[in-house]
């Protein structure tokens, strides 16, 4: 046995062959019954399946079948396409303008043409037309907030008084809101009122739209002039980074208006200097009548405005709506401009790091012209950090007080300084705290 297992072969033992062929026959029979017995059972199984089918079948049908007199339509629904136009941008002059903030940014009056926002590389061209299979919905109103309405500075409604930051804006003034405005850059030819020669320049400014804008109902107009080295877009368009954030000041003006902190407005922000007018006196001597003679006029024929016109006479008559401020530079312009040349024109004023000569703004504002016009607002502050600029608004806004009793601290004038130097933060948090009191009519 061993070696048969170790040549891999299996030993056979003898084996009765009755036996065995009892065995086959007895198995043999026993598979054949159970065969015999095992087909009715699959038969019944299908007849079963077959009857419970059928019956489902009859229900559903009978389910199915329309009421009498019931019209059937077996038309099918074809959903309607509508159009949603492509949010576009400006190629602006300066590389630098962000486009991924929310919002649009449009050029008006440009023979280039639009191309998307935040579409690097992306081909000028026609504005692309989605079509869409589901309804695009329209935008829902912005829930409805109690805007106070500061008349010596005190809410006429409910008593309140304005509360001015001195550090951060809340975070959520640093994020997209889900009711963004829209801006503009608007195209435009003007006079060239600071050269001898009678040249003319093409310039550019921005736009500002607050979300849900109406033409039904005027809106106030506030001016905002950037400072030295900047243009247009720093005001509404780029972003700004500092300490952690990054502000925009269409998405904090969004912010304020969607919480009820001021009442929405047009915000226009145009350049104040260009390659043809250099320099702080020339870009003054510009400005001051460019306001005047073309930028005004412009937005009240094209915008909702408090202004019937653009003529002078209606751009007086709605003095109180208009506002005029800047920063740096562009607060120097506010005074030494904007109300030495400009004072029948804007009502309100804001100007952050910045103030001139005092004495001769209070001089010019209390000419036989400009006297007896009241003031709606002044609101002036400077970076805590910065101790020249600091210093410099303290005294002018001293002065004003002194020299000129239509400046009244706490009633239409204010002074607020923001931790920080010369910096975005400032501005943008003096920004917030000016459009609280902003517009308020004496």
């Amino acid at each position: 046995m061993q070696n048969d297992k170790k040549q891999g072969h299996i030993k056979h033992e003898d084996i009765d062959m009755d036996t065995h062929d009892r065995a086959v026959r007895r198995n043999a029979g026993s598979r054949s019954q159970a065969q015999s017995s095992s087909a009715p059972l699959w038969l019944i199984c299908i007849l079963i399946f077959v009857g419970v089918v059928g019956f489902f079948l009859i229900r559903l049908s009978s389910k199915m079948k329309p009421a009498e007199n019931a019209e059937v339509d077996l038309s099918t629904p074809v959903p309607q396409a509508t159009e949603e136009s492509v949010p576009e941008a400006a190629p602006g002059s300066d590389p630098e303008v962000p486009s991924d903030r929310g919002g649009l940014l449009i050029v008006e009056g440009a023979e280039s043409t639009a191309e998307p926002a935040g579409a690097a590389g992306a081909e000028a061209g026609s504005a692309d037309i989605l079509l869409t299979q589901e309804p695009v919905p329209t935008p829902t109103p912005t829930p409805s907030v109690h805007v106070h309405s500061f008349v010596k500075g005190v809410c006429s409604e409910c008593g309140a008084k304005p509360e001015f930051l001195t550090g951060w804006l809340p975070d959520e003034f640093y994020q997209e809101t889900e009711h963004a405005g829209t801006v503009t850059a608007v195209e435009y030819d003007t006079k060239a009122f600071a050269a001898y020669d009678q040249l003319t320049y093409h310039k550019r400014m921005n736009v500002y739209l607050p979300y849900g804008y109406d033409e039904s109902r005027p809106y106030n107009v506030l001016v905002l002039i950037h400072g030295q080295g900047d243009n247009e877009n720093d005001w509404l368009v780029k972003t700004h980074e500092s300490g952690g954030h990054v502000m925009c000041g269409r998405v904090i003006l969004d912010n304020i208006f969607e919480q009820g902190l001021a009442e929405p407005c047009i915000v226009v922000t145009p350049v104040t200097e260009t390659k043809f007018v250099q320099g702080l006196t020339a870009g003054i001597v510009q400005m001051q009548d460019e306001l005047r003679e073309t930028i005004l006029p412009y937005i009240v024929e094209h915008y909702s405005t408090y202004a019937k016109d653009g003529s002078e006479e209606s751009l007086r008559a709605a003095r109180s709506h208009f506002g005029l401020g800047g920063l740096s530079n562009g607060a120097l312009f506010t005074y030494e401009g904007g109300m030495r040349k400009d004072f029948d024109l804007f009502g309100s004023y804001c100007a952050f790091s910045g103030n001139g000569e005092p004495w001769k703004t209070v001089a010019a504002i209390q000419t036989k012209d400009f006297a007896a016009l009241p003031v709606d607002c002044l609101f002036t502050g400077a970076g805590a950090l910065n101790d020249w600029q600091q210093n410099y608004t303290k005294i002018g806004f001293e002065y004003f007080l002194e020299k000129d009793e239509r400046f009244v601290e706490g009633e239409n004038a204010w002074r607020v300084d923001v931790d920080g130097g010369h910096e975005w933060k400032v501005w943008f948090t003096g920004l917030y705290n000016a459009m609280q009191v902003m517009f308020q009519e004496m």
